[in-house]
């Protein structure tokens, strides 16, 4: 098994995001499907003022920051960053304001000389490969009693929509993913969540549970959409393997789900935790 290389992962991230950027945002964060309801939870729970400053690390095509700007006024102020320049050209045009800025940036390398008074992040965090530099830079652009509040995906077993083909994935090609390489469920376990954001230096911090239900259709269009946006990194991987391997893959996935049938479609739940601290 190949070792974990930190910059070639970003460099493939990037490179990613900016291939599935529109997709991703037509079929998921744009219309608040599945876990992007947690986005207005994740506000809520920002508790952002009309002169607010606030930071949303990871802002992805916007899904957070949208909701953000109609809490601010004329005085407060909206900074995204994120390392896809396909992702922020679909924020900015959704977002057109003069009290919002986004930024191509990598967020272990955010060098802000402002601070802030609220920092957000939806589903970036479990991805960093040095979370605490992260963090640690985060609650230093924080203003004193500043919040900073973050959602992250469910264990494998609350998120179904991932492993249920993940799993046969890594069962028959086990090399596709490089050892210590950043997971989706890495922070699913709320201890581990804990631990990590009180190592940065953070307090107060509180961690709650939500569930939410994605409708992912048939079996057919679900592989599909998760071959073609959330293995699409590493499909040519699984392709290359060859039909034999793609075939029992499937095969496998397909009984996976076989519990989550509703009138022949699939109905997932989707476990998602978001923490506050400050």
């Amino acid at each position: 098994m190949s070792s974990f290389d930190p910059t070639e992962y970003k460099r493939n991230s990037r490179s990613n995001w900016n291939t599935v950027a529109h997709e991703y945002h037509n079929n998921w964060a744009n219309d608040q499907v599945g876990p992007f309801k947690s986005t207005a939870e994740l506000v809520r729970i920002a508790e952002i003022t009309k002169s607010d400053r606030v930071l949303d690390i990871a802002c992805g095509t916007g899904a957070v920051s949208k909701q953000v700007m109609q809490h601010l006024d004329k005085d407060g102020m909206l900074t995204g960053v994120d390392m896809s320049r396909t992702a922020l050209g679909i924020a900015k045009k959704s977002i057109n304001s003069n009290n919002a800025n986004f930024f191509e940036m990598d967020a272990e390398n955010m060098g802000f000389q402002t601070t802030f008074d609220k920092i957000l992040c939806q589903y970036g965090l479990m991805f960093f490969p040095d979370v605490n530099r992260v963090l640690r830079t985060a609650r230093n652009t924080l203003y004193k009693n500043g919040k900073i509040v973050l959602a992250v995906h469910g264990t494998a077993e609350e998120v179904p929509y991932f492993s249920s083909i993940m799993k046969p994935i890594l069962k028959y090609v086990p090399d596709i993913r490089p050892k210590g390489a950043p997971t989706v469920h890495r922070f699913g376990n709320p201890d581990d969540l804990q631990k990590e954001i009180a190592g940065a230096g953070f307090t107060s911090i509180t961690i709650s549970r939500h569930v939410f239900i994605y409708e992912a259709g048939t079996f057919e269009e679900y592989w599909h959409d998760y071959m073609h946006s959330t293995a699409n990194s590493i499909r040519p991987q699984i392709e290359d393997a060859g039909n034999n391997i793609v075939k029992s893959i499937k095969g496998e996935s397909e009984q996976n789900t076989s519990s989550y049938l509703k009138d022949g479609k699939i109905v997932f739940p989707w476990t998602v935790l978001i923490a506050s601290a400050y």
